[in-house]
């Protein structure tokens, strides 16, 4: 099925909405993402390396880490590698498999690998998050060191990270002056993340617990999905309001091949329905303009336009009668064109991607940039939700 790509609607669905003066009144999550497993592996490799500063002043690097899942207590499990902070890079191959292995097991094939260091520890960490900050902490260690040589100490060590979740800028220009509050859940094989306003008070329980509809969601991801977000309409619009108050449509239908203007665009829907509203302005010809998608995959299924009326009281009769003349022809043409549109996107889908605009946020002291490919959107009440394919990498 082919999908609609409306320029104006390149929105990162896993962003948050905007703070303070933007903020809507209630305590609620404006944003809930669920990191898939198939995300979470990307996720952890972005983190490595770390340096960590163990008791006495020395410091160690973290090279290699690999997530494990849940702890079912609240928590999460990951393994890693720790090698000397100094010496060539080493890059470590860790999988999902090595968390079923024993860490003198894992420290024995890292150490064998080519190119590696010559002492190391393989690391079994305790990933928690509770307001405002994850942490990760050294549970139990292992070491192997090539003859002659020692594997760094960690003698004493048990914070081996902490990230503050409070007080975050996540939105790119002009939008980097807001702030806002990330809390973190671990759920079986899948990471929650929900996103308030910050300095908001919460029940925080009510978000980081997946209840009947957010797991139905989640076994009906499509292939290749790794991230799911929901978010609240006004949301969207505030984005829309800030990063898009105008901008091009290519209009490409049978004998008709334009570009045409969107301003003042909203979103509003309901259980399976949302519509989209705003001027789309063509020359000196502008349109009130809803689209109107349906189903649980949202999909278009009707276009309308109405002329935007403007009142034609002008002093001068030529004026005046140039002004009327335009208003029939808007509104004579309005429903041969919002058929003609509607007859050409009938039955796409209507997603939202962020590709053209990169989310830019900052986990420690290291920036990263990631881009959202929607596969697909449906509507309950208030909220909006995306599934798709999410990619991050490391800022340069």
């Amino acid at each position: 099925m082919k999908r609609m790509r409306l320029k104006f609607f390149l929105i990162p669905m896993f962003l948050v909405t905007l703070g303070a003066s933007l903020a809507h009144a209630q305590a609620r999550s404006l944003m809930r993402a669920v990191l898939l497993p198939e995300l979470i592996p990307s996720v952890t490799r972005q983190l490595v390396p770390m340096t960590v500063q163990v008791p006495g002043g020395q410091t160690v690097r973290i090279v290699g880490l690999v997530y494990c899942g849940s702890d079912r207590h609240g928590g999460a499990n990951a393994i890693g590698i720790v090698t000397p902070n100094q010496g060539t890079p080493f890059s470590p191959v860790l999988a999902p498999a090595d968390c079923n292995q024993t860490l003198p097991t894992i420290a024995a094939r890292a150490i064998a690998m080519p190119g590696g260091p010559d002492g190391l520890q393989a690391i079994r960490a305790h990933v928690t998050w509770a307001p405002w900050q994850l942490r990760l902490d050294l549970s139990n260690s292992a070491q192997a060191a090539k003859p002659g040589f020692s594997a760094p100490a960690l003698t004493g060590l048990s914070r081996l990270a902490t990230y503050p979740t409070s007080n975050l800028k996540l939105l790119p220009p002009p939008g980097d002056q807001y702030r806002f509050d990330a809390a973190v859940g671990f759920s079986g094989s899948t990471i929650l993340v929900a996103i308030f306003d910050a300095g908001q008070i919460v029940n925080l329980e009510d978000y980081l617990t997946p209840d009947a509809s957010l797991s139905r969601e989640i076994a009906g991801v499509p292939a290749g999905a790794n991230l799911l977000a929901d978010a609240q309409y006004g949301f969207i619009n505030d984005l829309l309001r800030i990063y898009a108050p105008q901008y091009e449509v290519p209009i490409q239908v049978e004998g008709m091949a334009q570009t045409m203007v969107a301003k003042n665009v909203r979103v509003a829907g309901g259980d399976n329905t949302m519509t989209a509203t705003g001027q789309l302005v063509m020359g000196p010809i502008s349109y009130n303009t809803a689209v109107r998608c349906e189903g649980a995959d949202l999909t278009i299924s009707q276009i309308t336009l109405e002329p935007v009326v403007t009142a034609c009281d002008s002093d001068d009769m030529i004026e005046r009668l140039k002004c009327q003349g335009q208003q029939a022809a808007m509104a004579g043409s309005s429903s041969a064109v919002a058929a003609a549109l509607t007859n050409y996107y009938q039955g796409h889908n209507f997603h939202y991607s962020a590709v053209d605009r990169p989310l830019h946020f900052t986990i420690g002291e290291q920036d990263y940039l990631a881009t959202f490919e929607a596969m697909k959107s449906s509507s309950q009440g208030t909220t909006i939700s995306e599934v798709g394919r999410v990619s991050i990498e490391r800022a340069k």
